[in-house]
């Protein structure tokens, strides 16, 4: 609305009023937003919790937001507790949320992992490196790819040309003809010939042959075949496909629940999922009904229980 942003609840109703730049999704109990070139925190009331002195500002997590402080010289990444007060004093180029206790970071060129004092615990040794998850972290050193624990110490170490996530103990994994799929002992339970493959969600990996979409669950079976244009992942029991131009859902069984209507549609979430019509953004709930007519620009999902 006038190219602003605020929040609705699941009826429709503003419950802050349009009037930021831009926002994020509330995190534990505070949203990052934009307002006059400058991000900030508010609550749930719309108000100023942390006020809008930050370059960039990310999600609260842990406890602990990660921000960029304006001043002099190059970007600098600290993490903010929600009082304001710095949760310690070291600056990063670069960091990442903290998960499990622990987050990625670098103040050269190499990434490590430091605890919640602000100290590497696991060495800035890796060329590359992703948060924790159930566990494990995808890492990248002298060119391998593989999976540390929280000790730092190796999970699996592989050969494949590039790995992602690994949920539910398996990973997307690429070899020199494609994707597919391994598992946490370094075993091939789909094999790398697909276009492209993503890590599991809610049991079941979407993968990309020939143009086509396509999910696998966790024994390595194609329980649902590639024929759809485009794909996301499942949230909620369903997931956003695409055919003929248009958007629908379907249930993990493959079975189309909401029809090909939309002209985009976003994850289930609180039991509403964002979806597109007519050029405006509205909400429908898992049995297709439009709850909230379209009439945003824009829509992110709700956060909430299902």
């Amino acid at each position: 609305m006038n190219d602003k942003w605020g929040f609705i609840d699941i009826t429709g109703k503003w419950v802050i009023d349009p009037q930021f730049d831009d926002v994020q999704n509330f995190s534990e109990g505070l949203a990052g937003v934009k307002s006059k070139g400058n991000w900030g925190y508010i609550g749930p009331d719309g108000k100023w919790v942390l006020n809008p002195v930050y370059k960039r500002a990310e999600d609260f997590s842990e406890g602990m937001a990660r921000v960029i402080v304006k001043q002099p010289g190059d970007d600098k990444w600290m993490y903010l507790k929600k009082n304001g007060n710095p949760a310690f004093t070291t600056q990063f180029q670069n960091c990442q949320n903290f998960h499990e206790g622990l987050a990625g970071a670098r103040t050269g060129s190499l990434w490590g992992y430091i605890d919640k004092t602000g100290t590497f615990v696991i060495p800035d040794k890796y060329e590359h490196a992703e948060m924790f998850i159930q566990g494990t972290a995808r890492v990248k050193l002298d060119n391998d790819y593989g999976f540390i624990n929280l000790k730092g110490e190796w999970a699996l170490k592989t050969s494949f040309e590039n790995i992602r996530d690994m949920k539910d103990g398996v990973a997307p994994a690429k070899g020199k003809d494609g994707w597919g799929y391994t598992d946490i002992k370094g075993n091939v339970i789909v094999p790398t010939v697909n276009d492209h493959a993503q890590p599991f969600s809610e049991g079941l990996g979407r993968v990309e042959k020939k143009g086509l979409f396509g999910y696998y669950d966790l024994k390595g079976s194609c329980v649902i075949n590639p024929e759809y244009d485009n794909a996301r992942d499942f949230s909620g029991g369903m997931a956003a496909v695409k055919k003929g131009g248009k958007w629908g859902f379907i249930d993990k069984q493959g079975s189309l629940v909401i029809q090909y209507q939309f002209e985009l549609a976003r994850d289930f979430s609180g039991g509403l999922a964002p979806v597109k019509t007519d050029g405006k953004w509205g909400f429908v709930d898992k049995t297709g009904k439009m709850i909230i007519s379209p009439q945003f620009d824009d829509a992110l999902i709700f956060v909430g229980e299902e």
